[in-house]
């Protein structure tokens, strides 16, 4: 059995999605809900190294210092070649694991896929090492159309597992892989990547419990854990990963966060601020990304407000690649998820309405 550290590997493995690499012990973080590590080996036995840290769910307020708290740890999905289905799923528990990717009599060849099925934030997850009785082989990235994922809890696909809407987050009940977003970007070809997380809003508000705003994400690699590390944020490289759509759903959080807002005001600032929001998302990916400022299905209280800063943005700046889309509504018939969040159904649902919308532009 050999030992592989990351860096031993470093032209034999292909990242899909916003991934870093902790240079003092040679950790490859891939925290983002849906990001992958994808490599050949050719073998008979094959074991992964990970390092994982724990998020803390708040059993009672999010501001209530004496409420308890659980720990959540990070959901893997292990793939081979070109399978839908993974091969196997678990949950890494401790800081430090090693689970076995690989074992047959004889040696036999695979596209390996590790996929991180569940949220940033409420979940932390690196590759420290491999070993093995085999050999990595040469592999690439086939070239295809890219989209970005930017949301929330529903991006993630918070408790899309189960269908029972008291039942609070557990990372066993978050599959991103069965999310709205991965869903569409298979049914058109498409690589993806997901930059969500539960809870979280399109822009500041005062008061409201999340530690960031995205558009105090947006720009970095993973901001997230690199602060945690101590580690100066990395600007994230739009050029090298060029994305040919982005998908914004957010809107959600900032319903709440507006209403229980201590300051008054708080809702006629939205607007601009969103504007602001995505006139950066403009920026950092240049003038032929299509950028899709989406909102639902959980509730559409700010999509008037949201289609309105569209609107006067594409008014003022001439863009015409930024759209409007108001995805489904939840229906009773289809379940609901934990927490009052879309089932498996709803967000083949909304797979298919993204999917589908999609197309019409690609058909223009």
């Amino acid at each position: 059995m050999q030992h592989y550290s990351i860096s031993d590997l470093a032209d034999r493995l292909v990242i899909y999605g916003r991934t870093f690499r902790e240079p003092e012990e040679d950790i490859l973080y891939f925290n983002w809900s849906g990001s992958t590590v994808e490599f050949m080996f050719s073998g008979i036995q094959l074991t992964v190294t990970f390092r994982a840290e724990c998020g803390y769910e708040v059993e009672g307020l999010p501001d209530d210092p004496n409420a308890p708290k659980r720990p959540t740890w990070p959901g893997v999905g292990v793939f081979l070649d070109d399978m839908l289905v993974p091969a196997r799923k678990f949950q890494v528990s401790s800081c430090t694991e090693t689970w076995l990717l690989h074992q047959s009599a004889v040696s036999e060849t695979h596209r390996v896929r590790l996929t991180k099925l569940t949220e940033n934030s409420k979940t932390f997850l690196g590759l420290s090492a491999f070993t093995a009785e085999g050999a990595f082989l040469p592999i690439r990235k086939q070239p295809r159309k890219r989209m970005e994922i930017v949301g929330d809890s529903i991006t993630c696909g918070y408790g899309n597992l189960v269908k029972d809407p008291d039942r609070r987050f557990f990372s066993a009940d978050e599959d991103n892989w069965q999310a709205y977003g991965p869903m569409a970007a298979r049914k058109l070809g498409m690589e993806y990547s997901c930059i969500s997380i539960s809870g979280i809003t399109a822009v500041k508000h005062p008061g409201w419990h999340s530690a960031y705003a995205m558009c105090e994400l947006y720009g970095y690699t993973d901001r997230v854990q690199q602060e945690k590390l101590n580690m100066a944020p990395q600007l994230w490289d739009f050029e090298k990963e060029h994305n040919d759509y982005v998908v914004v759903n957010l809107g959600t959080n900032d319903c709440y966060a507006i209403l229980f807002c201590p300051e008054a005001g708080e809702l006629e600032k939205f607007s601009d601020a969103y504007t602001a929001f995505l006139t950066e998302i403009r920026r950092v990916n240049g003038a032929d990304t299509q950028i899709i400022c989406a909102l639902g299905p959980m509730n559409y209280y700010l999509f008037h407000d949201i289609a309105e800063a569209v609107r006067r943005y594409c008014q003022r700046t001439g863009d015409k690649r930024v759209h409007v889309l108001r995805l489904c509504p939840m229906h009773p018939f289809d379940g609901i998820g934990a927490d009052g969040h879309p089932s498996l159904d709803t967000h083949e649902k909304m797979a298919q309405e993204l999917a589908c919308f999609i197309r019409s532009l690609e058909n223009q």
